[in-house]
């Protein structure tokens, strides 16, 4: 029984996980899990073949889970990153919002972006409004139904 085979799956493997540490994709990962089962096919089996194909077999339910997990979506664990993480909170109009024209900027968090309203509405200058989703680069907003941010600060500056 020749062990050669088996520790170049082996470290391969490793290596494969180490490497999938320092970045974001999976690719690496599903490899390496499926090199470390050709490696135990491999030390037990003893057989090229067999361990080639347990790695293409390991490999593919890696990814099969990876997929079936949703471990490349950003927005089911919870934590938001990127422009979603802007869905649901409330910014401020800086420019009237009018979609049929084209125009509208709010500030949310900081940061301004293109806006446009749901349904077409058109949302004057100072009201708050919710992001509601994300088309592109363009935040499509609904107004909120309360007051506007305005009279709020000017009420807070009494």
């Amino acid at each position: 029984m020749e062990l050669i085979p088996t520790w170049v799956w082996f470290v391969s493997g490793l290596l494969f996980l180490v490497v999938e540490l320092n970045t974001a994709t999976f690719f690496f990962g599903i490899v390496g899990v499926g090199a470390l089962f050709a490696s135990l096919t491999d030390l037990f089996f003893s057989g090229e073949l067999a361990a080639f194909i347990v790695f293409i077999i390991g490999s593919s339910l890696a990814a099969y889970l990876a997929w079936k997990l949703n471990i490349y979506s950003t927005t089911s664990s919870g934590i938001k990153t990127g422009a979603d993480r802007l869905i649901g909170k409330i910014g401020i109009v800086e420019e009237r919002v009018n979609s049929s024209l084209g125009t509208g900027i709010i500030r949310v968090e900081g940061e301004k972006w293109r806006a446009k309203s749901e349904q077409d509405k058109i949302i004057d200058e100072g009201r708050e409004v919710t992001v509601d989703d994300i088309e592109g680069t363009t935040l499509v907003v609904v107004p909120e139904e309360t007051h506007n941010r305005t009279e709020k600060i000017e009420e807070d500056e009494k």
